[in-house]
């Protein structure tokens, strides 16, 4: 927090984001969808796996399914469902005094989220060769969250032994965790949700695996402007936080950023070219250079 109030807040007060390009003018150029019959989702508009955008073709008029396009976003899927399961039910348990043993509790039903996510996906693409990668990373993520959610119950309880469990929920988990946003406004999916948000303070974040790319900072400006178009609040910073397995352990990063003018501009040029394509009907060609590691591969090329 020190960084954004001494360092990105003052820039971007000193360059402030064109009004014009704020989600509560969804009503007007450029924020006006191009259709409002086709609804897409964040991530299908900013991951640009395939350069031909075929694989979103394959999801949209083939498969009729939001599968994911390599087995690096489904290991994504997967440690958001996690993440965001374990942060809900330990919500739950300190509102019911149930704490006892929380941690084991925790473990155990992130390992039971990933065996029915790993369950309903194998169901479209094949997974079989990340499978038990997936779930190896999955109980690391599990083990980690569950014991940073005591422990911070915990120092919170230490600090404040006479706090009760609205206040012990409001300090232990300060923000939305999978924040709902209605996009319709913006010709996007009626039920996006960011994996995390605070609103009040301008920030969203998103959790990644894997390597940094370019366009996990365009998703991040797709969910501001959603949030601005349905809670007509201000969403000026952005934070992706990459989780992956070390030498010794998870490793954890953080990577803050203004979502600027010209991560709001792509985002729209992009999600304007999908919805035409998608409503001209018109098949694209397979790519040239098409990604090895497409999991829709078998619909391009059979087999």
């Amino acid at each position: 927090m020190r960084f954004l109030t001494h360092e990105l807040l003052p820039r971007i007060r000193y360059n402030p984001v064109d009004d014009r390009l704020r989600g509560w003018n969804w009503h007007q150029s450029p924020l006006k969808p191009y259709s409002y019959e086709i609804l897409l989702s964040v991530w299908e508009i900013a991951s640009r796996i395939c350069p031909t955008n075929r694989d979103v073709w394959i999801r949209r008029k083939v498969l009729k399914k939001s599968i994911p396009t390599t087995p690096y976003i489904a290991k994504g899927i997967v440690i958001h469902r996690i993440i965001a399961s374990l942060f809900k039910e330990a919500k739950k348990n300190v509102y019911l005094g149930q704490l006892d043993s929380l941690r084991d509790r925790l473990i155990s039903k992130g390992m039971s989220i990933v065996e029915d996510e790993l369950g309903s996906m194998s169901k479209y693409v094949d997974l079989k060769g990340f499978s038990d990668e997936i779930r190896e990373f999955g109980k690391e993520i599990s083990k980690y969250v569950a014991v940073s959610i005591e422990n911070k119950i915990m120092e919170v309880r230490s600090k404040y032994p006479f706090i009760d469990e609205e206040g012990l929920v409001n300090l232990v988990f300060p923000f939305a965790i999978e924040l709902i946003i209605d996009g319709r406004f913006l010709g996007l999916s009626s039920y996006l949700r960011a994996d995390a948000s605070w609103v009040f303070g301008g920030l969203v974040y998103d959790i990644k695996t894997g390597y940094k790319l370019k366009w996990h900072k365009l998703q991040l400006a797709g969910y501001a402007l959603a949030i601005e178009s349905f809670y007509e609040r201000p969403v000026d910073i952005g934070v992706v936080i990459y989780v992956n397995r070390g030498l010794q352990g998870l490793k954890i990063e953080k990577e803050i950023f203004p979502i600027t003018d010209d991560l709001r501009s792509k985002f729209l040029e992009l999600r304007d070219e999908l919805q035409m394509m998608l409503i001209k009907d018109k098949e694209p060609p397979i790519a040239s250079n098409c990604p090895k590691y497409c999991l829709f591969r078998k619909y391009c090329y059979g087999g």
